[in-house]
């Protein structure tokens, strides 16, 4: 068969190493995720260096996405609701979207590598990376570095670096033994920079144990995962929670005496009433159980966390990210509002983080919860933030996945979201509407429980001493941007540029 048929064949192999990447939960052990995350960089970039033709190595790209977002068409055409036609015509415009970001990284890549050899075509594609994913081309923030989220040892060295920090080292190490297998190297010079790049995760994560810790603090954490219709209103659902959160707490003994029990809804759990405004009842129910409560729920245009607990006002906080195209539509007002106009739709309107944004938990010996409304979770500097401006040491994730039904979106967003608490060093725990619910701690380690479209509800104690890492620090992206960008000006700056074969 001549070469060229074979190029369709080729980019759709390539397209499945892109989407293994973020196989969850992971195979093989879980080195599936992150060898494919390194293997698809040295891949793509070898053909590029290789002069494969920029439809090509799009190609490849579009392939990724189209397997990953598979579930998207699908999706629109159920929830939307749209028509299957103009279901996977938006499918394919968010696909092709999120293409463009990755395809400029390796065409500067390619440029760099011609002009200047394969470190500079090494630092410029993780600067590009990290840029991407940053600031462009994204519809939904997700990051290339959660696949090392997969083996806690590797998930650690997040402590240090971000998960864009990995994102960039894989890109980087990808990038770099591509030009040197183009350059004709032995294989063992070929496989240094990836077997550099996992000794660096092995180190940092070994270092992850000398940082310093906080206190102990101890919770019990209660669950229920309802499996309500993603979007419904209906009367008495507040009423049926209750009913599911006391049969869980009498069945977990819970509140036990001498200690907090915090129990958490999941995004969209109460539906139908505008939580902005008072209800003294809330703050009854809860007292009467005993617990700290945290549940979403709306409250107008806004996506809302509300928290109740005996002796202390309610905690009422809005969505900061709403979802383009899913919750608001993208773009100034006039165009937003023009937008909506036309698609019958209401956007939701933004909430602000403020100091002290995070609810405390009576009795619980100073544990404040930092909140995260479904997507919010995807995006670190958010997340950092939240934590930061709350004072806060445990993060929260309540989320609508329904909208999914039994895709692996619900699976990718639990992938996206595992390094968060390794970069801020507090657990994380998720309360879906329809599963899967789960628990991320700060070690690396994860939990998830039951499956898409299901009920649940969980019950389980908590301790942890928040572990103090690098990565809470606002400057890690501003200095890794700023070196990235510096090594990449040093090494491919030349006053007589090269041609590289």
């Amino acid at each position: 068969m001549k070469p060229a048929l074979l190029r369709p064949f080729e980019a759709l192999v390539l397209g499945l190493v892109f989407a293994l990447a973020f196989r969850f939960p992971g195979a093989l052990g879980g080195w599936l995720e992150p060898t494919a995350a390194l293997l698809f960089p040295l891949l793509l970039m070898e053909a590029a260096f290789r002069g494969r033709h920029a439809l090509w190595l799009a190609a490849g790209l579009f392939a990724g996405f189209a397997l990953l977002f598979a579930w998207v068409p699908a999706t629109l055409h159920s929830k939307g609701p749209l028509p299957w036609s103009l279901a996977v015509a938006c499918a394919v415009l968010l696909w092709a979207w999120e293409v463009l970001g990755l395809l400029a990284a390796v065409l500067l890549a390619r440029w760099l590598f011609r002009r200047s050899g394969a470190p500079a075509a090494a630092f410029g594609a993780a600067l590009a990376v990290t840029l991407w994913e940053s600031w462009g081309f994204h519809v939904y923030p997700w990051s290339w570095g959660a696949a090392f989220g997969s083996l806690p040892w590797m998930a650690r060295s997040a402590a240090f670096l971000g998960t864009r920090g990995l994102a960039a080292l894989a890109w980087g190490a990808g990038t770099w033994a591509a030009a040197l297998r183009v350059q004709g190297a032995p294989g063992r010079r070929v496989l240094a920079p990836l077997a550099g790049a996992v000794a660096l995760l092995g180190g940092l994560g070994l270092a992850w144990y000398a940082l310093p810790r906080g206190p102990e603090r101890q919770l019990d954490v209660a669950i229920v995962q309802p499996n309500f219709p993603a979007g419904v209103r209906w009367p008495g659902m507040e009423a049926e929670m209750w009913r599911r959160s006391d049969a869980l707490l009498a069945a977990a003994h819970l509140p036990r005496p001498g200690r907090a029990t915090l129990l958490l809804w999941a995004e969209s759990s109460v539906l139908g009433r505008d939580d902005r405004l008072p209800h003294p009842h809330l703050q009854v129910e809860a007292a009467r159980r005993g617990v700290a409560w945290l549940y979403g729920t709306e409250g107008g245009p806004y996506n809302l966390v509300r928290g109740e607990a005996a002796g202390q006002p309610p905690f009422i906080f809005a969505k900061t990210e709403p979802m383009p195209f899913g919750e608001r539509m993208p773009g100034p007002p006039w165009l937003r509002h023009w937008l909506d106009a036309q698609m019958g739709f209401i956007s939701q309107e933004p909430g602000h983080l403020t100091p002290g944004c995070a609810f405390a938990v009576p009795n619980s010996g100073g544990v404040r919860v930092a909140p995260l409304l479904c997507s919010e979770a995807l995006d670190p500097e958010r997340a950092r933030r939240g934590l930061d401006l709350g004072h806060a040491n445990l993060l929260t994730n309540h989320t609508n996945d329904g909208w999914f039904d039994r895709s692996i979106a619900t699976d990718l967003h639990a992938a996206q979201i595992r390094l968060r608490p390794v970069e801020l060093g507090v657990p994380l725990v998720r309360a879906t509407l329809t599963g899967k619910s789960g628990l991320f701690r700060e070690d690396g380690h994860f939990q998830v429980w039951g499956r898409p479209l299901s009920e649940g509800a969980y019950a389980f104690p908590l301790a942890w001493r928040t572990v103090h890492t690098p990565a809470r620090s606002p400057w890690l992206r501003r200095l890794l941007v700023a070196g990235l960008a510096l090594g990449t000006l040093l090494l491919g700056w030349s006053p007589f540029p090269r041609k590289v074969r």
